[in-house]
């Protein structure tokens, strides 16, 4: 398995895919340090402010978005360089090349958290903030990472299973990225059935909720919040669960087109 994780990094830096997500993870921090610059946090301490922010808003919007991006990359290149005939000739399931690149998307979304949490010091000291609590940071930020990850392989169902250009798959990806930042911000609050059932499966709300837990103690938002708090363990439940089916349904429609 090591040695075909390997492979799909190798030709996704043919590709120079490993620095966009890199420079992807840079992409909120910069808007984000002048807002702080500007003043509009307030009272909150620099580092920590950016650091709810990178987190909270921003993974929620661009590691979906970047993840559904490669993934689209990852599974249409045996296609698109007409390779799949080679592929079934050697003593490799389908199977396990399928599991080697849904791999690759969770170390590169960890590499974006880690990343995002550098950006965020780096921000920290442009301002002049106090930077502490790495540790437990990094350990929010790649938890976070793990999460989105996990929570965007259902739009890769339907990129795998529509196996159609790159462009549709941006599309039905910044859909799904923006249906669920949607619901995380504006439907908690909701009274519907279906808005409350959909805040507790849909992975953007459902890892805000636990966000919710980590950033809202002590601050005025904190009593608005608390009924709609979840523990990690019951988050990490639900992503699971629904990564688990994802994880069996892309397996099958990709052996399906390689036979």
């Amino acid at each position: 398995m090591l040695k075909l994780i390997k492979c799909e990094f190798w030709k996704l830096k043919r590709k120079k895919f490993v620095n966009f997500v890199v420079l992807a993870a840079f992409l909120f921090p910069i808007p984000f340090t002048a807002l702080v610059m500007g003043g509009s946090l307030g009272s909150v301490e620099a580092f920590e402010g950016l650091f709810g922010m990178i987190v909270s808003m921003g993974e929620s919007i661009m590691l979906p978005c970047v993840i559904g991006i490669i993934a689209s990359m990852l599974f249409f290149m045996e296609r698109d360089n007409d390779t799949l005939k080679n592929l079934r000739v050697i003593p490799i399931s389908t199977s396990k090349i399928a599991t080697a690149k849904i791999l690759v998307l969770f170390i590169l979304g960890f590499i974006f958290s880690m990343v995002s949490v550098g950006a965020a010091m780096i921000g920290g000291v442009i301002v002049g903030g106090h930077i502490d609590g790495i540790i437990f940071k990094l350990g929010i930020a790649a938890i976070t990472g793990v999460l989105y990850t996990a929570g965007t392989l259902p739009v890769i169902i339907a990129i795998v299973f529509f196996n159609r250009s790159y462009i549709f798959s941006i599309i039905i990806t910044l859909f799904y990225t923006m249906f669920n930042y949607v619901l995380a911000f504006s439907g908690l609050s909701s009274p519907e059935p279906v808005m409350k059932l959909l805040t507790s499966i849909l992975p953007t709300p459902t890892i805000y909720r636990w966000q919710l837990t980590i950033f809202t103690p002590g601050t005025a938002a904190y009593s608005f919040s608390k009924p709609y708090f979840l523990s990690l363990q019951t988050v990490s439940l639900v992503i699971a669960i629904l990564a688990g089916i994802s994880y069996f349904a892309i397996i099958q429609i990709y052996r399906k087109h390689e036979s």
